[in-house]
């Protein structure tokens, strides 16, 4: 049996810029800057040298028509170790999200 279901397009969008989904998208951001952290990558020098440290890993937030949330490998390498490692990727999905092809 067809049904009408008539969406509240003013309560999603009042949803989607609320406090409560910026916290949630932010948390669910940190969780998965922290498991990049948590990979323990060095960049800089090569083995332990005196200029190797731990990879930068910064979240950002935004809201435009909903919260959004960025983590990046904050170094010239990052893309480099995306592609060697998967680390965000990775990070994403031991954060229990759905990691697609865009």
């Amino acid at each position: 049996m067809a049904r009408n279901v008539k969406l509240d397009h003013r309560g999603i969008e009042n949803l989607l810029q609320s406090a409560a989904m910026h916290r949630a998208t932010q948390e669910a951001a940190e969780k998965v800057a922290d498991n990049v952290r948590a990979m323990n990558i060095r960049v800089g020098d090569k083995d332990g040298g005196a200029h190797e440290y731990d990879m930068p890993v910064e979240v950002s937030m935004t809201t435009t028509d909903r919260a959004h949330a960025f983590v990046s490998i904050a170094h010239p390498s990052g893309e480099a170790v995306q592609a060697k490692h998967g680390a965000l990727t990775k990070a994403a999905r031991e954060a229990g999200l759905d990691v697609t092809g865009a």
